[in-house]
């Protein structure tokens, strides 16, 4: 068990995150809250900050046109919104299929 909390700690370091985000966005902030929790760390592009309020420049920067936030890419690879965020670290066994951490 011991080597496999080091292979995800070694994996964490490696790992970029980038949450696109939007004022007032419940998903965006269970998005964020999800990453924290598992104590990773994130780099957040607004679309008012970052971005002007301007969703074309918004949708250069993510690579694909997106109708929905927030938008998450890992390692610059666009993983989607939250639902496929928790689907992503379901699948390292993280959290459940509810975004509940699970307890190591």
């Amino acid at each position: 068990m011991t080597l496999i909390k080091n292979y995800w700690k070694i994996q964490v370091i490696q790992m970029k995150i980038v949450i696109y985000s939007k004022n007032n966005c419940i998903f965006c902030s269970k998005a964020k809250t999800l990453v924290k929790n598992l104590g990773l760390e994130y780099e957040e592009k607004s679309l008012e900050k970052d971005f002007g309020s301007d969703p074309i420049k918004l949708i250069e920067d993510i690579g694909k046109n997106v109708r929905a936030m927030p938008q998450i890419k890992i390692d610059g690879e666009l993983v989607g919104g939250y639902n496929q965020l928790v689907e992503y670290f379901e699948k390292k066994g993280k959290v459940n299929f509810k975004g509940e951490i699970i307890s190591e």
